[in-house]
């Protein structure tokens, strides 16, 4: 059997021979080759193409990861990280080639999209709330108690 993987991020596909360089995808790509794929083959040179058992190295640009999380948290409500958004996009790439009609495509999302709340990929959404939601009052613990009052929100 043979799988597919996604070498992103595009800025760093370190697994088909090119140049490590910065990119915005956490938890990915951080431009040291994977020592499972060294194994896979471990007298082939890292290039595009098949390696051992992965038959094709596909990616995802950093925009395209934040797009693809933003897609997932708005219409699925599904809230995952940039990692997560790059696999969905090569997912959606594979699953609209034709030879794939009729397969299965499997996707592991590694993480929730919580632990990504200082990332720019929610600034979009943060500036939307800022706008539709009324500001807490005081919280400040020098002050007295405080309580809201949402008749005058």
């Amino acid at each position: 059997m043979r799988g597919i993987t996604s070498d992103s991020p595009s800025e760093s596909r370190v697994h088909t021979g090119a140049a490590h360089t910065p990119h915005s995808i956490l938890g990915i790509g951080a431009g040291v080759p994977t020592h499972f794929l060294t194994q896979l083959a471990p007298d082939q040179p890292y290039k595009e193409g098949s390696r051992g058992h992965v038959s094709e190295f596909l990616s995802a640009t950093s925009a395209e990861s934040v797009e693809w999380a933003t897609k997932l948290a708005n219409m699925e409500g599904i809230m995952v990280g940039p990692s997560s958004g790059a696999t969905f996009k090569v997912a959606m790439d594979l699953a609209g080639r034709s030879n794939s009609k009729g397969k299965t495509i499997v996707v592991i999302a590694a993480s929730h999209g919580i632990r990504y709340t200082a990332h720019p990929l929610w600034k979009g959404m943060k500036e939307e709330a800022k706008v539709a939601l009324p500001q807490p009052p005081n919280m400040s613990k020098d002050e007295g108690t405080l309580f809201w009052d949402s008749a005058k929100a």
